[in-house]
């Protein structure tokens, strides 16, 4: 199996929606801390329930304690979201969409005494989860264990080592009172594992070719 990329027509020379796609993957994250970043009204916070806040749900994720925790998630985000634009096209954002609240949820489900979250870096975890599991597929060889099984079993060491030390492993100083969660990674990891196993079925059931858009591989 190899990934499939999508280009917009036959013949076409400019792809204006793949451009599109792309500058989104690129300029999410700055919009998130130049434009939601000062806006405390998309903070997701305990009070989402009785304030009706519904957005935040949302909105939570595009929030940050501080340049460093930015910097780390917009990095990630950016390079994992570009990698998987290629394959997944709009996919990529309907999921994006969908695991957001999920998480959200999710986090304050296992934790129900927080009184806040932020940051993408489960969203992230989703991402990275998807594309190397896709790469344990396309890759064969020395190349599947260096490429694909080896970070995957990073991301499992790291969630560890967060669960049991109760500090994050890349991020050194969010402020007083933040806590690292592993629930909201370990919930992107699972939706990253679904998302995964939703896209082997389709493509099973849907062959390749009948696809929209030509195929390169």
């Amino acid at each position: 199996m190899t990934r499939r990329h999508y280009n917009s027509a036959p013949g076409a020379s400019f792809d204006a929606p793949g451009l599109c796609g792309r500058l989104a993957c690129g300029l999410l994250p700055l919009l998130a801390w130049f434009g939601v970043q000062p806006l405390a009204e998309f903070r997701l916070t305990d009070t989402v329930w009785a304030d009706g806040a519904w957005h935040t749900l949302w909105t939570g994720h595009l929030m940050h304690y501080g340049i460093e925790h930015f910097v780390w998630d917009a990095l990630m985000f950016v390079s994992f979201a570009l990698l998987l634009w290629e394959e997944e096209r709009w996919r990529l954002w309907l999921w994006l969409l969908v695991a957001a609240p999920v998480i959200s949820l999710a986090v304050f489900a296992v934790h129900p005494s927080l009184s806040e979250y932020r940051g993408l870096s489960a969203l992230d975890t989703m991402l990275f989860v998807r594309y190397f599991l896709g790469s344990l597929i396309v890759l064969g060889g020395w190349q599947r264990v260096c490429f694909a099984a080896l970070p995957l079993l990073g991301l499992a060491a790291k969630i560890a080592f967060e669960l049991s030390a109760g500090t994050a492993f890349f991020v050194s100083e969010m402020g007083s009172g933040v806590v690292p969660l592993p629930a909201a990674h370990i919930t992107g990891a699972a939706l990253g594992l679904i998302w995964f196993a939703w896209r082997q079925f389709t493509l099973a059931i849907i062959p390749p070719g009948e696809s929209t858009g030509r195929i390169v591989s």
